[in-house]
């Protein structure tokens, strides 16, 4: 019998059925954050190792600043020989502990090193992936870094609708120049002096028309022009192209989900409000941003099971997502959650839809933000109040002592004809 060598990687145990099970349904990362009185820094920043054949990351201890180590030592750290491990990329973070130590981490995105024939059929995967994609970038620019977040909110897409005489091509329009619009907002921020370092589209819910509301009646020809699993693919492909449009921007991505009541799957049994359309769409968009480097700084939140809200600490902000649908009065819901000290109540800042147009409001020291929606409208809405919502979508900055409401803006498209 052989001696085990020093040092030796120990093997790991192999997961159960049930185990890879729960990780082959599970849309990604799930859960809310929670305010954490002994340190401020979020889960993304906890020291774990997630890696398989093709690749992955390691989040290094959390260190005094300025002590933090190398990549290599890093990786030795986890039992990883840095000669069998190419690093793709780096990024750090930092924040204040409960009791005022600075403390810095890193995570880093690594795949194994191959022969040339496996770099270069690899590197020629990414290339068919992005022409597939077929979108260009107007002008490139170097990420930025900092402490802020700029917040991306689209809401009520309801991908598929028809009315007023318009239907799944001006939502998509419109969409496509919402985007375009964020962009360039974002890049004006940044040339004012905004220390932005993170992007999260918050997606807010009822991204598809569904076949759930309405007792079924918006499977007709009359209310949709798309088919569920078209509305479902359109979705993907729209999410992606957001993604690659922030993402050479900034150093850090977050795709934030909950789900609405045009997201249910079905109304005939009970099910996990946290599993809709909302959640599919972003989760197969996840799979793919795996599979590219470039977009590793590309993260993914979901909510727990049985929950259809989240909470999310953005670099020391406490953002709070929930579609709307749960009360007609959103200022007492966000008040009771508060009296029960959920996680959603705990946040500071907090974004809803359903209700398709703007409307902001301070709650004490929170502040509350209704989005718009791009979808066609209602004309059935219009004939029996007289209004109608302005389309548009909402944008923001948050970190740390930046107040919430100085760089709200509204994207703001007139109606195609």
């Amino acid at each position: 019998m052989t001696e085990k060598k020093k040092n030796e990687k120990p093997i790991e145990q192999e997961k159960s059925l049930l185990e890879k099970l729960v990780d082959m349904t599970s849309p990604g990362p799930r859960g809310s954050d929670t305010r954490d009185s002994k340190d401020k820094f979020t889960e993304s920043w906890r020291p774990r190792m997630e890696i398989d054949e093709n690749g992955g990351y390691v989040v290094a201890n959390n260190k005094p600043v300025g002590n933090l180590p190398g990549a290599e030592d890093i990786l030795k750290e986890f039992n990883l020989d840095p000669s069998e491990w190419r690093v793709t990329s780096v990024r750090k973070g930092q924040w204040q502990t409960f009791n005022g130590d600075q403390l810095e981490s890193a995570r880093i995105n690594i795949v194994p090193i191959g022969t040339p024939e496996e770099q270069e059929e690899k590197a020629s995967i990414d290339e068919l992936i992005s022409y597939a994609r077929k979108y260009k970038f107007s002008v490139k620019t170097k990420k930025t870094s900092g402490n802020l977040a700029y917040i991306f909110a689209p809401s009520d897409q309801q991908l598929g609708k028809r009315a007023n005489g318009e239907g799944t091509e001006h939502t998509l329009q419109r969409l496509m120049d919402a985007t375009d619009m964020g962009v360039e907002r974002l890049k004006e921020l940044q040339k004012i002096g905004r220390p932005i370092g993170t992007v999260v589209i918050a997606l807010l819910g009822d991204h598809v028309e569904g076949n759930t509301s309405q007792n079924g009646r918006l499977q007709s020809s009359y209310a949709s022009d798309l088919g569920l699993t078209e509305q479902v693919r359109l979705g993907r492909e729209i999410l992606f192209k957001q993604i690659l449009a922030f993402a050479p921007l900034v150093e850090r991505v977050v795709v934030a989900v909950v789900n609405g009541n045009h997201d249910e799957v079905t109304r005939q049994v009970a099910v996990d409000p946290a599993e809709g359309w909302n959640t599919d769409i972003a989760s197969a968009v996840r799979m793919v941003c795996e599979q590219r480097p470039d977009l590793s700084h590309v993260e993914f939140r979901f909510p727990s099971k049985d929950h259809q809200t989240l909470a999310i600490n953005i670099n020391g902000v406490m953002l709070g997502l929930f579609h709307g649908h749960q009360a007609k009065d959103a200022e007492n819901y966000i008040k009771g959650q508060a009296a029960g000290m959920t996680p959603l109540g705990d946040c500071t800042v907090l974004l809803s839809g359903h209700f398709h147009h703007f409307k902001a409001k301070d709650i004490g020291p929170r502040f509350w933000a209704q989005c718009p929606t791009v979808d066609p409208g209602s004309a059935w809405f219009r004939d029996r109040t007289g209004m109608e919502s302005r389309p548009g979508l909402l944008t923001m900055v948050i970190g740390t002592n930046h107040d919430p409401r100085k760089d709200l803006s509204i994207l703001s498209m007139d109606r195609l004809n």
